[in-house]
């Protein structure tokens, strides 16, 4: 008789059961075990929940066509806006390029600093002509005592091209160096005026494609047809405009370079008159100081010559002078014969016997087919060796002789018959 509470229901005894035994069944399964979490896991599925929805809220919305059409409307207006700014800077600067060339009183600035730069250019070379000169000059006056009026001329016309030289680079090539700095400017300010000319035409062409290309972003934006149209009209006008000018400005700055370099040439050309002036001065002076040293040598050369004359003239007087000694020593034996052979025939002719001697040993000598120049030579003693005077004076005593012989004969004969007549 025990109560139904306490008796255990057998139906349930064995629900319980299947249903443990199917928790223990899924307990064991590998890939329905779950491993258990680590405390950094913990965290992990909040934070991946949370992704998808920051992304959602930090995502920009895709631009459209209308969008995107405005910004390229904006961009093409302000790059009209620059090519318009960029053109009229430089038509800007060209303008005042041109009022700069009108003012004329600024060539006279110019030009002294032409002349100013061609000075310090030709420096040199003019340092270079006078040192040479200096150098002719000195040696002009030192050829005066080394050489002779030859010599003179030669170092005087060195001198004279020295300072043609000098003269030359002071006056014609600082002129030539006025003028080629000029030529060499105005290519220069031609080339810079062409240079923003070129810049102020490429401008005003940029602000023209500019205006087309904000025309077309204007009508992709949905501007209305007669808004853009009027705008590019007007924007056209504006950049064909510029253009326009920039040529006209071309054009001016040509005329007025021209203008400008024609007054710089005005007042740079007396400036190269006073440079040629003060150069043929300074040749005058130059040239002076060649004919003083000129005079100088010449007068030392003359010196020179002159005592070269007279040294020339001592020396053939002494050389005259021991040629006459060398004679009259050579002429003093011929002396002593002539008056030996003198004394002789003047005792011959004293003495009779001395005649008839003579005359008998001429016939002697006759007779053994001698001849009287031997007799006369025997007489007479042998003939001593002397020069062309004493030459001179033997045959005058062979010729006193010759006529003596005969004298000497007939005065025999005469003697010889005076006792017959008697």
């Amino acid at each position: 008789n025990t109560p139904c509470s306490v008796v255990p229901n057998r139906g349930s005894i064995m629900a319980r059961i299947v249903l443990a035994l199917t928790l223990l069944s899924l307990l064991c399964l590998p890939g329905l075990a779950r491993p258990t979490p680590s405390p950094e896991d913990s965290t992990q599925p909040a934070e991946d929940s949370t992704k998808p929805a920051e992304k959602e809220a930090t995502a920009e919305p895709k631009p459209s066509k209308k969008d995107l059409a405005k910004q390229a409307l904006s961009r093409a207006t302000e790059a009209h806006k620059e090519a318009l700014e960029h053109a009229d800077g430089a038509i800007k600067k060209l303008e005042a390029f041109i009022h700069l060339l009108d003012d004329h009183a600024d060539a006279k600035t110019a030009a002294a600093g032409l002349e100013e730069s061609a000075q310090k250019h030709i420096a040199r070379r003019g340092e270079k002509a006078e040192n040479s000169f200096q150098g002719r000059l000195g040696t002009l006056a030192k050829s005066g005592s080394s050489g002779g009026s030859k010599a003179v001329a030669a170092a005087t016309k060195k001198a004279n091209r020295a300072a043609k030289d000098v003269e030359h680079s002071a006056g014609d090539d600082k002129a030539k160096a006025m003028r080629e700095q000029r030529k060499h400017i105005q290519k220069a300010t031609k080339e810079y005026a062409n240079t923003l000319a070129s810049e102020a035409h490429e401008g005003a062409r940029a602000a023209v494609k500019a205006a087309y290309a904000l025309e077309r972003a204007e009508r992709h934006a949905g501007v209305k047809e007669d808004v853009y149209e009027r705008a590019l009209d007007r924007n056209t006008r504006i950049g064909e405009g510029m253009e326009d000018q920039a040529k006209d400005l071309q054009d001016k700055a040509d005329d007025k370079i021209e203008k400008y370099f024609d007054t710089l040439e005005g007042r740079s050309e007396p400036l190269e008159d006073d440079a040629r002036e003060e150069a043929a001065k300074h040749l005058a002076e130059e040239r002076g100081a060649v004919r003083g040293a000129t005079k100088q040598a010449g007068e030392e050369a003359e010196k020179v010559r002159m005592a070269a004359k007279k040294a020339a003239a001592e020396a053939k007087a002494e050389a005259k002078a021991s040629k006459g000694k060398e004679a009259s020593d050579a002429a003093e034996p011929t002396e002593s014969a002539q008056k030996a052979k003198d004394d002789t025939k003047a005792a011959d002719g004293a003495s009779p016997d001395g005649a008839n001697a003579a005359g008998a040993s001429a016939g002697g000598d006759a007779s053994t087919g001698g001849s009287w120049p031997s007799a006369f030579a025997t007489a007479a003693g042998p003939v001593p060796k002397v020069g062309a005077a004493g030459l001179m004076v033997g045959l005058l005593v062979f010729v006193a002789a010759a006529v003596a012989f005969p004298a000497a004969l007939h005065m025999r004969r005469t003697v010889r018959e005076a006792p017959l007549l008697g």
